[in-house]
């Protein structure tokens, strides 16, 4: 007899049930308390993404990576190398603070926030989404929450990689990488290339038809040396040179609108990084110093064929202290002072904090508790806070947790200082809070989460614009609004067996200013779907599935999408792996913002060498 398709699902899902479930870890981690500390214990709602489930996916891009993360959305102008905004439980690209191995990623001479658009997966060891505000331990920037990418350190025994891929539109990705060392140094070096003739930066259901290309150079570089018993030093260095080509749009001056149109329009932005610290173990380890500092540039050179040339410098400088106080096995005291100075073109200004957090760890109950002083050259002194404890029930697996705080967000130099600034705008101030369950079940094979979160910014920093076009002269930014998110974040993880996992996620924001208008781009459904099989030794199956729902955009409403991306790898040997791909398997048209194109159906294969 014929069975439905339900029914073979829940005999897959019933024998997979039968294989040994696999034992999950509690991972650990850094951002949402600086201190290495285990998830379980955090009250901070953090995601964490490996790098065996990147390679997986065969993401390439950060973006990629972020694309399936609870509350987080994301809209590209355009294919690979156009500009990202990313949305953090509904909040601006500005109020995400990115970090790279402790070093701050962000233009000072863009609108603000980061721009991550030439950020590639290579050498990523991890990278933890903390949701939720985190001015207290990361000062502005941090009100949404915080993007740590953590990359990989070398190891005691030499290895080395090379990875050669290629596919749509004639795109080729060539990375290389190794690592050494020994029992007190260790060092890791990685380089990528990547060219992609790519689509058109803008939709060709328009009429628009030009490839616009895409090429990335990226060199990493870490180094730890282990010099003493109680003294140790990190060196991080990252360079990045890419070039973009992108289209553009001519003011029509009978409709008084902006026409898109094919323009041979070309974007060079170079990013350099640097940070170095020494670390002191003190006391038995009862006591732990660090001492850093960090540098970043950033150029981005515009040569557009109706204005001709344009050039762009911003430059981060940081000096940073940490103090780590291990007062018994049950509490940790962080004291910490950085100042940090922010420069462009037509300005610069300096923030100098102070911050303090006291975690605490008591049988089944955790939490942290934080105060920080910041004192910004430009809006003066603002004082933030935040509490999140957690709770666990050992009889039923069930976990609670929490976070409230006060965030805040500085102006950036462009809002303060370009043609369009106001040296009177005041800092952005959050207060916000969350609440969730954590429930585990079956031995811990299924885990499910269910968090509320809500966001209230006020003094909310935006563009005012008069609405004459032919005059711009009262055009500025202003203190004009506030902003109200919140929303449902959950997360379903299943490790059926050794063969099965299975992994969803579902976010509902509700983000919206004081008028009740809806921000732009942020759809109130967000869903995401993972299905890893790994029917016999070496061999890995991957489908992700994501799902948005309609956003407005501007005068326009863009519509719902569905998109399925399957990955497959082969180990053939310890050297030898081959590996494929294919992104958007259905060729679904959609749009992430209006009038921008996105990439069809597409596939890529490839093979890597470890040796």
């Amino acid at each position: 007899m014929k069975k439905s398709f339900l029914t073979w699902c829940i005999l897959i899902a019933s024998t997979a049930t039968l294989q040994a479930a696999p034992v999950t870890l509690d991972p650990i981690v850094v951002t949402a308390t600086r201190t290495a500390t285990a998830l379980s214990q955090i009250g901070s709602s953090v995601t964490v993404v490996t790098a065996e489930e990147i390679e997986e996916k065969q993401q390439t891009s950060v973006v990629d990576v972020l694309r399936s993360v609870p509350g987080v959305n994301l809209a590209q102008t355009g294919p690979t190398g156009g500009a990202v905004s990313v949305y953090l439980r509904g909040t601006d690209t500005k109020h995400t603070l990115v970090l790279i191995d402790g070093m701050e990623f962000r233009d000072p001479s863009g609108f603000g926030g980061a721009d991550l658009s030439n950020l590639t997966t290579d050498n990523i060891d991890r990278i933890e989404i903390a949701r939720g505000s985190q001015s207290v331990l990361y000062g502005s920037d941090a009100i949404g929450g915080v993007i740590n990418i953590i990359t990989k350190k070398g190891s005691k025994t030499p290895q080395a990689n090379l990875t050669v891929e290629g596919g749509s539109y004639n795109t080729f990705k060539e990375s290389a990488g190794f690592s050494f060392g020994g029992d007190n140094v260790q060092t890791s070096f990685s380089v990528s290339r990547t060219d992609s003739d790519g689509y058109s930066a803008l939709n060709e259901d328009d009429g628009l038809s030009e490839d616009d290309g895409y090429k990335n150079t990226t060199v990493m570089l870490n180094v730890g040396a282990q010099l003493t018993e109680k003294f140790e030093f990190k060196l991080n260095l990252r360079s990045t040179e890419a070039k973009y080509e992108y289209d553009g749009s001519v003011f029509d001056m009978s409709t008084f609108t902006f026409v898109p149109k094919d323009l041979d329009n070309v974007q060079e932005t170079s990013e350099r990084m640097a940070r170095l610290e020494g670390t002191f173990h003190l006391f038995d380890d009862a006591w732990t110093m660090t001492l850093g500092t960090s540098a970043s540039t950033y150029n981005r050179l515009y040569q557009t064929e109706l204005y001709g040339r344009s050039e762009y410098d911003g430059q981060l400088t940081k000096f940073d202290i940490q103090n780590t106080i291990s007062i018994g096995d049950n509490q940790t005291v962080v004291i910490g002072a950085e100042t940090e100075k922010a420069e462009y073109d037509n300005g610069k200004n300096r923030n100098t904090s102070i911050y303090i957090q006291d975690q605490i760890s008591l049988g089944n109950f955790s939490t942290a508790v934080g105060l920080r002083l910041d004192d910004h050259e430009e809006f003066g002194q603002e004082t933030t806070w935040r509490i999140a404890p957690t709770y666990k029930f050992e009889k039923t697996n069930t976990r609670l947790k929490a976070s409230v705080g006060k965030g805040i967000k500085a102006p950036t130099l462009y809002q303060l200082y370009s043609p369009y600034g106001n040296e009177d705008l005041d800092a952005e101030t959050s207060f916000s809070w969350d609440l969730g369950i954590e429930q585990a079940l079956f031995d811990k094979s299924l885990i499910i989460n269910l968090t509320y979160f809500f966001n209230d910014i006020d003094d909310y920093i935006d563009f005012y614009d008069n609405g004459t076009p032919s005059n711009y002269d009262d055009d500025h930014y202003s203190n004009i609004k506030t902003l109200e998110t919140k929303g449902v974040e959950s997360t379903i993880d299943w490790y059926a067996s050794e063969y099965f996992t299975i992994n969803l996620g579902y976010t509902y924001t509700d983000s919206k200013d004081a008028s009740n208008e809806r921000k732009a781009r942020i759809p109130l459904h967000k869903g995401s779907m993972g299905i890893s099989v790994y029917p016999v030794d070496n061999l890995t199956f991957n489908t992700n599935v994501i799902y948005t729902s309609q956003r407005d955009d501007a005068a326009e409403t863009l519509g719902e999408y569905t998109l399925v991306n399957v990955a497959t790898s082969y180990q053939i040997n310890d050297r030898f792996e081959i590996f494929g791909r294919v992104n958007n398997l259905f060729d679904e048209d959609y749009e992430e913002i209006a009038g921008y194109g996105t990439a069809g159906v597409s596939g890529y294969a490839g093979v890597k060498l470890t040796f």
